[in-house]
Order: C-alpha cells, then structure tokens, then sequence
C-alpha cells in the first residue's frame, strides 16, 4: 500500500462485511447466495465511488451512481446511505476493495476479498 493512504489494522473482508452490514442483517442461512452477492455488489459500487471521490478527486463515479438511479427513488436511496455511512464511519480506511468472492457456509457469509491502493491504479487524463 502507498504511503498517502490512511486505514485501519483490520482486513479490508471484515472491514467491508461490517460496512455492508445493513443490507446483510436480515439474510439468513435460507436466504439465497445470490440475494447476498448482490447487497455486497452494491456496498462494493457504493465503497469505491467514495474513494475515487473522495481519495482521487474523481466525482465521475458518484455522478454515474447517481445518474443511473434516479428512476429507481429506493435504490437511489439506500446508494446515499452507503455513501453516508462509507464517510461518517469508514472514512478513515482509503483502500478500494478489489476483487472479492462471496460463500455460504453453515456459519454464515464467507468474504474473500482484496485491498487496492487507490494511487495505484491507471489514471485517465481528463
């Protein structure tokens, strides 16, 4: 990781599990793989845009978020209470979430998944 970001001393899976948690607390083990895969999906779009916006400077994510939900009120606001609770509780933790992997076990949820640094990544010349 780059020496310019700041995070905690947690792994980025248990950081993002707890981040994606309101969309995960009523999935229980009957619930379908598939109904989590897609919550984590949207706190993962959701945690990214934060941190291009907000680490990079590069609104163009948020902008799209927004733009593609505003025929879609319910989704349009869970997305803002994502983004809130990305800035308000995990503003400290700058990493991207790269790729990730989600399983079932007896337990519960299994995250697999990978930190990117976000100064790493190609820049577009705008």
């Amino acid at each position: 990781m780059d020496g310019r970001l700041t995070y905690p001393d947690r792994k980025i899976s248990e950081t993002f599990l707890h981040f994606a948690e309101p969309l995960l607390h009523d999935l229980d083990s009957e619930t379908p793989e598939q109904r989590a895969q897609v919550a984590l999906e949207l706190s993962f779009v959701a945690w990214n845009a934060v941190i291009f916006a907000d680490v990079l400077n590069d609104h163009r994510h948020l902008d799209e978020i927004r733009r593609l939900m505003a025929a879609k009120p319910e989704t349009a606001v869970l997305m803002e209470r994502l983004i809130a609770r990305k800035r308000s509780l995990f503003a400290d933790d700058q990493r991207m979430i790269g790729t990730w992997e989600v399983t079932r076990t007896e337990d519960g949820i299994n995250l697999r998944t990978d930190a990117r640094d976000p100064y790493s990544l190609p820049r577009d010349p705008m």
